[in-house]
């Protein structure tokens, strides 16, 4: 009997491999990227510092916590109008994020970065973190084994997750904190700087 969908193959055949259950994408991002960041985090999280319970544990340098405005938070949240409640905010809400939070982003960046022209709302797509941005932006910007412009130092999160999801590589453009002159600043990006390590890319494999 000949091999059919769910039979077995005819006598003598060589079996199939097993078809690869994910993508090239999801096998990078089922394996992960454990870096320096990760395997410190790991530590920390098993011996944490506490001055009271564990004064010789681990403090964590490594994370972008702010924990010096609890104060200022719980405040805040503790309000009575915090237990504001309307039935549409137990509903599926504008993808691209609530009208009234993106008008309140576009006013504060317009304000906090100077910006020459006031952004528009409807230019702001609010998502879950700066991690969730690189990693849609490297899925449909870009393509496999594409580099990217990066000043350094920066997050090492980016570098995991442009390459999980997008398969990236970073191209660092090297800031420093000296001043040259009086014109420069500490860590100052200049089109000099992200021409120079474009041309340094250009001449290796990305």
């Amino acid at each position: 009997m000949s091999g059919g969908c769910g039979g077995s193959p005819p006598a003598g055949a060589a079996a199939a491999p097993p078809a690869p259950a994910l993508s090239a994408r999801g096998d990078r991002i089922a394996g992960g990227a454990p870096g320096l960041l990760d395997a410190g985090f790991a530590l920390y999280i098993a011996d944490p510092f506490d001055r009271e319970l564990n004064p010789q544990g681990i403090l964590n340098l490594g994370t972008s916590e702010n924990k010096l405005c609890f104060d200022l938070i719980e405040e805040r949240l503790t309000r009575p109008d915090m237990n504001y409640l309307e039935p549409n905010l137990f509903q599926y809400s504008d993808t691209q994020g609530i009208r009234s939070f993106r008008e309140e982003i576009a006013k504060f960046l317009t304000d906090y970065a100077r910006a020459a022209k006031a952004l528009n709302p409807e230019h702001i797509t609010v998502m879950n973190g700066c991690c969730a941005v690189f990693a849609t932006l490297s899925t449909v910007l870009c393509d496999p084994g594409d580099g990217y412009l990066i000043p350094a130092p920066y997050y090492g999160g980016i570098n995991s997750k442009t390459w999980l999801y997008g398969g990236l590589q970073p191209v660092h453009v090297p800031l420093f904190s000296e001043v040259t002159d009086e014109e420069s600043h500490p860590f100052q990006l200049t089109a000099e700087k992200l021409e120079a390590a474009l041309q340094r890319a250009k001449k290796q494999p990305v």
